[in-house]
This record gives structure tokens, sequence and C-alpha cells, in this order.
């Protein structure tokens, strides 16, 4: 009992001095300006790191995979310029121009006068050929009555030949029975032979006739030699004067018209101007070989002109060349003699402008840009297989040089 009670008052709490209230804590103060920029440094140079070695690379590859996935389905190239018909007027005939119809710069159409050439000589010289056909047309009428002639001039020698066989026979019977002489016997023979050799040159002079008629009296003038040639004379006379008036070939714009001045001989041959047509207008362009794996005709495609920045104009790929602008040059360059470059060659194609395409600006030759859409999309498949490929060309002359 003792030392229970003695234990229990261990274990009390000792009686303690009564303590002074405490004093209340003081606020902690802000930190300096100079850590808070330090921080913020920090945080902004962990912020820049992170897009320079994360978000920047990581666009990067998402951007040039997005490009090439987009690539290649448009082709284009600046190679290319506005094409239009032109027609180079060519005189057929040599003379001095007497008038001039036309203007530099004006629209004209098909048949209408563009200058005229002094048409007195051949005047005369299609009079001289009309002369020649007029003479051919009696010619062949008096042939023609000259054969009818010969006709009743056979009938009669046929007949005188009847008629002096006859007395032949006759007197030589007679001759033979000594009742007529043998010198009436000659002389009806002499007769007999005159009169078979007048009727052969009566025939051999029918033949004649018929061969120059072109084969009898009931064939058409058009079949006489003589005619032929005298049509003929007059025909190129009758051209050669409507030539003397030169027209407009095609539709389009005059030029050059400065080289057709009044008292100029015209030499034929040599063209003196030309007429560009505003109409029906075309793009020749000439991409390079490696462009055209997926072009082919019918494709739609666009075209800026370098005169009309931000306007487009509609259209397809109507006609790819068979063969490349080298081929047609005088001196190709795929030569076998001598040193040897390969160069791209290029493959003309045209562009034809749609039907609602407003084409009232463009000249020939004018600038341009075409993008040819080929509608064919890569794929992430193709890259894998791609890169496989590539990896193997890679692989392949290490493993056979390790198995030598």
């Amino acid at each position: 009992m003792t030392q229970a009670t003695a234990t229990l008052r261990d274990r009390a709490p000792e009686p303690t001095a009564p303590t002074a209230p405490a004093a209340p804590a003081r606020p902690i103060p802000p930190p300096p300006p100079a850590a808070v920029a330090a921080g913020l440094r920090k945080k902004r140079n962990s912020l820049r790191r992170f897009i320079l070695l994360v978000v920047l690379p990581a666009t990067a590859v998402v951007a040039g995979l997005a490009w090439w996935l987009a690539g290649g389905r448009y082709i284009s190239t600046d190679n290319a310029y506005v094409g239009a018909d032109k027609a180079l007027v060519t005189p057929y005939i040599t003379g001095p121009i007497v008038a001039v119809h036309v203007k530099e710069g004006q629209h004209v159409k098909v048949g209408d006068p563009l200058f005229d050439i002094e048409p007195a000589p051949y005047q005369s010289a299609r009079a001289l050929a009309n002369g020649r056909l007029a003479a051919a047309q009696v010619g062949f009428s008096n042939l023609r009555q000259g054969y009818l002639s010969n006709v009743d001039q056979i009938k009669m020698g046929e007949q005188s030949v009847k008629l002096r066989q006859a007395e032949f026979d006759r007197k030589r019977t007679l001759a033979e029975s000594h009742n007529g002489t043998r010198a009436d016997e000659d002389t009806s023979a002499a007769a007999l032979v005159q009169a078979k050799q007048i009727l052969e040159f009566v025939k051999a002079q029918q033949e004649t006739v018929k061969v120059k008629l072109g084969g009898g009296p009931d064939m058409p003038i058009e079949n006489f030699p003589d005619y032929m040639q005298a049509k003929a004379g007059f025909d190129d006379a009758e051209r050669n004067l409507k030539y003397t008036r030169v027209t407009a070939p095609i539709e389009g714009v005059a030029t050059q018209v400065a080289n057709i001045e009044r008292g100029r001989v015209a030499p034929a041959g040599q063209a003196v101007l030309a007429i560009v047509a505003d109409t029906g207008l075309w793009v020749d362009a000439n991409p390079k070989e490696s462009d055209l794996t997926y072009v082919s005709r019918g494709l739609p495609a666009t075209v800026t002109i370098d005169a009309f920045p931000g306007r487009d104009w509609k259209g397809g790929v109507c006609s790819i060349a068979p063969a490349t602008g080298a081929q047609f040059a005088i001196l190709p360059p795929q030569n076998a003699s001598g040193n040897w470059v390969k160069v791209v060659q290029r493959i003309p194609l045209r562009f034809c402008f749609d039907a609602d395409q407003d084409m009232s600006g463009l000249r020939a030759g004018m600038s341009a840009d075409i993008s040819i859409d080929t509608g064919r999309g890569r794929s992430l498949a193709g890259l894998k297989t791609s890169l496989v490929g590539w990896a193997k060309s890679w692989l392949e002359p290490v493993t056979a040089s390790s198995a030598k």
C-alpha cells in the first residue's frame, strides 16, 4: 500500500510556476526581388529548353511528314508560255503593192482583204489563156467535123474498091478468053490499087483524128488534149489574178503591217506580215521528264500568267508530245562521241483552257506557271516501303563484301 502510493505520487505531475502569455507570431518576410527574378528565369529557361528540344523537333517532324504526304500530287513548272495560232501572210505572186486595206493591230476575219498587188499583167495573161482556150474549142469542133466527114469518105472508098475489083475481075476474064486486051486488064488493076490506097489513107487519117479527139467524136471536150492544156493555162491565169488581192487566212489581229507599204514589190513566197489569233489560245509547258511519271492526258490543271498575278485559269492537259525537244534539234545532245554529261530532258505538253474561261487579255508568248493535279497521294505504307528498299540497297553491298 505504501509502495503503490509512492508510485502514484511519483507519476503525478509536479506543479509548475505560472508562465507569462506568449508573444504574437511575426509575419514571414517576402523573398527578395533577386530571388524572384532568378526563379522566373529558371522557369523560362526550362520552358525554352522544352520548346527547343521537344516541341520544335516534333513540330518539324509532323510538318515534314504532312508535307511529304501532301507532296507528289501536284506537278508544276514555270517553263510555260501562252500559245496561239499564227499565220504568215505570203503572196503567191510577185508584183508591186497598189493598195493596203489593213492597219497595225486591226482585228480581221477570214477572207478580209489585206492588200492588193498590181493586177494588169495578170489580167493580160488571163486574156491570152482565154484565147487559147477558145482556139482549143474551135480545133475540137474542126476535128470532130473532120472525123464525121472521114466516115463518109471511108464508105465511098469501100464502094469504089468494090467497083474497081469487079471491073478488074471482068477485064481479067475477058483477057483470058481473048475477048479483051491485057492493056485493059492492067489499067483496071492500076485503078483498083489506087482505090485501095485512097481507102487506107482515109482510114489512117481517121485513126489520127480519133486519137486527137481523145477517143472519138462522142468523147467530151474535157478529154481533148489541146483543150486540157488550154484550160489548165486559163485556170492558172485566173488563179494568179485572184491572188492579186491578198486576204486574211485566219481570224485574228494583224501585225507587222509596216512591211506592206504602197509601191513596194511583194516577192512571191516571202512573208510580209502576220496574223495572230486572239481566240482558241493554249499554254505550252515543258516539264522535266522525271515529273511526268503520273501525268496523263485529261488531267485537270491550273495556269497563272505573270502579267495577271493572283488570277488563275482552269483547264486540263490536252496533249503530251511523243518525243523530247532534243529529238528535233539539229545537233541532239545524245551524241556518242567525246565526253557526255547527262541532262534532264523536258517533254512538251499542252494545256487547254476550259470553255468558260475569259482569255481576252492573254497574248501569245506570255510567261506562265502551270500546276497539274495528278490525283496521286502518298501514304505511310509507301513511306515504309521506300525506307525498307533504301535500307536494303545499303545493306546488300555490305553483306556481299562480308561474304567475300
